[in-house]
């Protein structure tokens, strides 16, 4: 994996997310504080010859730590409030949908009903584990330093947790089926426990279809 581009950045984040998390030991607060030095005197050592030694000091440091991102507390690392989702996000992916080729366009009312069931589940599954997560960490956007510090596999979980919460939005901004409610503007976390109720409401009326058709 390629060193990030932005490592101060990236040091400049773990400072913050460190020192700010209750739960660090004195060990890991003690090394927020140490790599603030760093980076401080990174960036205004009184000679060229000390911002360097420090610069690279402070890489060599933040480095060290990213390595073992998966194991720090709070949001240090982006992903891990989502564990649990990511135990389960593949399988639940839309493209893996395995009623995708019917979908709305199925010449067989039931499989039509079974994608539209899959959909359905798993927007439930993923709002339900979510609602898990502490509302300070239910925002899924990271900073750009640590985004970057990924690597492609953490990328792209990253970007498939995105996609989730773009489809959650748009369930709560959605009609529903015979349900109303107020659009949130675009930017807006959606409810997660509207999101749940307006699932169980649609998956309560399109279980009713099914059992007419069986």
């Amino acid at each position: 994996m390629k060193p990030p581009k932005d490592v101060l950045g990236l040091g400049q984040h773990l400072v913050r997310e460190l020192d700010l998390e209750d739960g660090v030991d004195t060990l890991g607060r003690w090394m927020a504080h140490y790599l603030a030095e760093l980076i401080d005197e990174a960036d205004n050592g009184s000679t060229i010859a000390k911002r360097t030694k420090a610069r690279k000091e402070a890489a060599a440091t933040i480095l060290k730590i990213w390595d073992h991102r998966t194991s720090l507390p709070g949001k240090a690392y982006p992903l891990a409030p989502y564990k649990d989702v990511l135990r389960v996000i593949d399988r639940l992916q839309p493209d893996n949908n395995p009623f995708r080729y019917f979908g709305h366009h199925a010449d067989n009312k039931k499989e039509q009903i079974a994608a539209d069931l899959f959909d359905g589940l798993s927007r439930l599954i993923i709002a339900l584990l979510l609602m898990k997560i502490a509302p300070s960490v239910k925002s899924i956007e990271a900073h750009p330093s640590a985004t970057e510090a990924l690597s492609e596999t953490e990328q792209h979980l990253l970007t498939a947790l995105q996609q989730w919460g773009d489809l959650l939005k748009s369930t709560a901004n959605g009609p529903g089926r015979g349900r109303t409610g107020k659009k949130k503007d675009d930017g807006d976390t959606p409810n997660l426990s509207e999101v749940a109720l307006r699932l169980v409401h649609d998956l309560t009326a399109t279980l009713a279809e099914l059992r007419s058709e069986l």
